[in-house]
């Protein structure tokens, strides 16, 4: 094909001459602003962060807990995550505490990704303090950590 039929080509492809070229370009930022919007608020988050847990850290509840359940705004990868609850053992010597033996019993049922999770606590919780250490995976990778205690007083419930 010469070049008197690519120029012929080009004025059927783009009858408006040079304004239909100059559009292409805008069309292309576009489509590309109508893509970050598509994939929305999830595609564009930087990170997995904690939503809430339950117990909330540092509460007292007044019924025993029967697991510790946490909501991230991303799923989390379960086998590569780890929640540990322990049981905290008033040291003698001091005020402070240490933690005890480790008494969580395994993930709560789901699937292996999701937004939900937590682990089983015994059924006969005894009164005391607890202290819940846990390190997430999310799917994208990121890492998250952190720990908090909640403390189970069946003396607290309102009379």
């Amino acid at each position: 094909m010469g070049v008197r039929g690519e120029a012929s080509m080009r004025r059927q492809c783009c009858p408006r001459g040079r304004l239909g070229l100059l559009a292409s370009p805008l069309q292309v930022c576009w489509l590309g602003l109508l893509g970050m919007l598509v994939m929305g608020p999830g595609g564009l988050a930087a990170h997995t962060t904690l939503v809430q847990t339950l117990p909330a850290a540092g509460t007292v509840v007044a019924q025993p807990p029967r697991a510790i359940r946490f909501w991230f705004n991303e799923p989390i990868e379960l086998n590569l995550s780890r929640i540990e609850v322990f049981r905290i053992a008033l040291d003698p010597s001091s005020t402070d505490g240490k933690p005890g033996p480790r008494i969580d019993q395994g993930w709560l049922p789901g699937p292996r990704a999701a937004r939900e999770v937590g682990v089983r606590l015994p059924e006969a919780l005894e009164p005391g303090r607890y202290l819940v250490q846990w390190v997430v995976v999310a799917l994208d990778r990121h890492r998250l950590q952190g720990n908090f205690t909640f403390t189970y007083d069946p003396s607290s419930a309102r009379k």
